[in-house]
């Protein structure tokens, strides 16, 4: 299993990663102030939502995650 996390400048948290069990899993999520529950705006993953690969690649490229790493969710890898 592999999970890397990227904290964005406004705000937003994207965890991501590949999992034996659920496949590529991408969620973001917005930590409003206070005590407050975060807020899930993406929670996809392709066991439980049945996300493609394309799906996964366009979530990569549009939160400017790893070159590398998109490039192992191109060639159906696990992320390393």
């Amino acid at each position: 299993m592999s999970r890397y996390i990227k904290v964005t400048d406004n705000g937003k948290t994207i965890a991501y990663g590949f999992d034996h069990a659920l496949g590529y899993f991408i969620d973001v999520v917005e930590a409003p102030d206070g005590d407050e529950e975060p807020i899930y705006l993406i929670e996809e993953s392709s066991l439980l939502t049945k996300m493609s690969n394309g799906k996964m690649l366009e979530l990569m490229d549009l939160y400017e995650l790893p070159e590398s790493h998109i490039e192992m969710v191109a060639m159906d890898l696990p992320i390393k």
